[in-house]
């Protein structure tokens, strides 16, 4: 993943990270994520998106420092089937932070030339 960082809103004294940081990644689905016949299973899309919104909370004091924090609830809507052997790209976004608690919006797409595809989003 790439990581852009926020300029530490929401978190006291820090100067990156916070509301804004964003993770970006390249992401290829093999034919080893196959379920239906060409298709990737909803499981790795899911997956996937956890680990981006996992990665995404361990970098919200503006360093990263792995296992520092731990999934609560993760609601990921499957919007579109995605076919094995694919390049999509996976975003996630810190958007709000209450404490200890932080709140991140993540997207998996397919970068078109005429926009994207959205194929899920938690």
């Amino acid at each position: 993943y790439f990581v852009e960082f926020g300029n530490g809103e929401g978190i006291p004294n820090v100067t990156t990270g916070g509301i804004g940081t964003e993770l970006t990644g390249l992401v290829y689905f093999s034919r080893r994520a196959e379920s239906h016949k060409g298709f990737c299973h909803g499981g790795s899309m899911c997956s996937l998106m956890d680990d981006i919104i996992g990665w995404c909370g361990f970098v919200v004091t503006g360093r990263c420092a792995p296992w520092t924090g731990f999934t609560v609830q993760i609601n990921t809507a499957l919007r579109r089937p995605i076919r094995v052997d694919s390049f999509l790209v996976a975003r996630a976004r810190i958007t709000k932070i209450e404490r200890r608690k932080v709140w991140i919006q993540a997207t998996l797409f397919e970068p078109t030339g005429e926009g994207e595809i959205l194929h899920a989003e938690g």
